[in-house]
């Protein structure tokens, strides 16, 4: 069994309009004359495989998953292209509704393979917290998906913690997932894909540590958190932040070193090398790296995410199961098999 905690899908109505030639809350799948499709918003424009990741025939993706992967259950995320934090409130609280409901009928249907992440209106504080108790209460949607800013406005913001709060307050699960667009440096990072392959993991990295400094985990020592990217640069450069705390007057707002919150968050494994996965698992343990895959993105691990888990020989058995099922088991609140 293998549980993927980084797994995206995309919504069936985004598919049928776009093939209608309408919008769907301002984006469009489009295709170029090889076939291959992107994403559109605007002047916004990304290549993306959308209709690899929709959940119009759930069981023939699951199979085709554990078949092709070994994922026996995914965790269901909406794709980060598509979480609206642009929009206005009642068209925002109508977008996330209308997802949350698609992958709440999913999780509903096949419990045993899928469980869903709700979707918020960050944007607009008052309204996430009504979707959230939506979600949560009459969808039984136990874990939310946001993204690592809102808007250029980080996680510890008064606008945007709070919200936050609440999610641990109600005992569900987050997931922080790097914003598309609007990334920091995202100005200085306009070739070679650098806009992904440092500007993701360092938005995990600002989130986690916004959280950090906040004193959120001095607040909610139980709350469980997951930062995907492996939560980006932190391990390797989390002694500077020990030193800032130790040294700068400003720089020790919450009641431990930095280091020290590494243990109390989720990581997903998407790291991409024997070595950093070895830092991850120093700093943070074991019991704290959840298998992740960015399914159906091209993020992912070459050969699969599964198989490196499996052949790591620097890990022990024990420490492969709790990375590709028990880890998410207990984040979840999944029943063990």
């Amino acid at each position: 069994m293998a549980i993927d905690m980084h797994a995206h899908w995309v919504p069936r109505r985004l598919m049928s309009e776009s093939e209608a030639g309408r919008d769907w809350y301002g984006w469009r799948i489009l295709k170029d004359g090889a076939g291959r499709e992107y994403a559109s918003l605007g002047q916004h424009m990304l290549l993306f495989s959308a209709s690899q990741g929709t959940l119009e025939d759930p069981m023939a993706r699951a199979k085709q998953r554990e078949t092709n992967e070994g994922i026996s259950f995914e965790a269901l995320m909406l794709t980060g292209l598509f979480w609206n934090y642009h929009l206005p409130e009642d068209v925002g609280v109508r977008a996330c509704r209308e997802v949350n409901e698609e992958v709440a009928e999913v999780q509903k249907a096949y419990p045993e393979r899928y469980c869903g992440m709700a979707m918020l209106p960050m944007q607009h504080p008052k309204a996430a917290m009504d979707e959230l108790e939506y979600a949560s209460g009459k969808l039984n949607l136990r874990t939310i998906a946001i993204a690592s800013n809102v808007r250029n406005l980080n996680l510890d913001e008064p606008s945007v913690l709070p919200i936050i709060e609440q999610a641990a307050k109600m005992g569900l699960s987050i997931c922080v997932h790097p914003t598309i667009w609007d990334k920091a440096a995202d100005a200085r990072l306009p070739r070679y894909s650098f806009v992904n392959s440092f500007g993701a993991p360092l938005e995990s990295s600002i989130a986690a540590m916004s959280l950090v400094y906040s004193g959120f985990f001095d607040r909610h020592p139980d709350a469980r958190v997951m930062f995907t990217q492996g939560g980006g640069w932190i391990h390797f450069g989390v002694g500077r932040l020990d030193q800032r705390y130790t040294t700068r007057p400003d720089g020790h707002p919450m009641k431990r070193r930095p280091a020290e919150y590494l243990r109390q968050m989720y990581f997903d494994c998407l790291v991409h090398d024997d070595d950093s996965l070895g830092l991850m698992a120093k700093r943070a343990g074991t019991d704290r790296i959840m298998l992740g895959t960015d399914f159906p993105a091209s993020g992912g691990i070459l050969g699969g995410a599964v198989n490196w888990i499996k052949g790591l020989k620097e890990f022990s058995d024990e420490d492969k199961s709790k990375i590709l099922v028990k880890n998410a088991q207990r984040f979840l609140g999944l029943a063990k098999n």
